[in-house]
């Protein structure tokens, strides 16, 4: 089945069109989460990872009855490293388990063979040494489409797998109609 039929039959099993975003920041994170893993880790990347996670999994465990899909919103885990980029992984994989369709909200693009690096690692497959594996587990992708179809139809092949491609045209942000 293609992405937006299971993403169609998510809404009406749920009776719900709501995509759940997990856009973490440390600040808002409960205090009883933060010095959890402030006494185990200290004070760094690793304990903000953690709790981003334990804060995702419980709303995760709020929502997966009610909204159909969840969309985390990759820079929110990329700027804290590799200990950001396992909480959005492993936030995923949580949220895949508990019958959610996960959006990855990175917003990307490029030219050519880049476009296509990044389409292959957040929607398909990369090469391994032999063979082929996974990198992300997610349904679907936001993907800026600036800099033409060049850099979107890697995205759209990958996408014939199952997968989603959502193209950004306009953005709610006020100075979205500069350029």
């Amino acid at each position: 089945m293609n992405f937006a039929d299971n993403l169609f039959n998510a809404i009406q099993e749920k009776q719900n069109p709501t995509v759940v975003g997990l856009d973490p920041r440390i600040g808002q994170i409960p205090d009883t989460i933060k010095e959890k893993y402030e006494a185990e880790f200290g004070d760094g990347t690793q304990a903000v990872a953690a709790s981003f996670l334990e804060f995702n999994k419980g709303l995760i465990d709020a929502i997966k009855d009610v909204a159909p899909a969840v969309k985390p919103q990759m820079a929110f885990y990329e700027c804290y490293g590799p200990d950001g980029l396992k909480a959005f992984v492993e936030t995923c994989a949580y949220a895949k388990k508990n019958g959610l369709i996960v959006i990855d909200d990175a917003k990307r693009n490029d030219i050519g063979s880049t476009a296509a690096a990044y389409a292959k690692g957040h929607l398909g497959e990369v090469d391994t040494i032999k063979g082929k594996a996974k990198t992300h587990f997610v349904d679907a992708i936001t993907v800026n489409s600036y800099l033409g179809i060049d850099g979107v139809k890697p995205f759209i092949d990958e996408a014939k797998n199952g997968k989603g491609a959502f193209l950004l045209v306009k953005t709610s942000n006020p100075s979205s109609g500069d350029l």
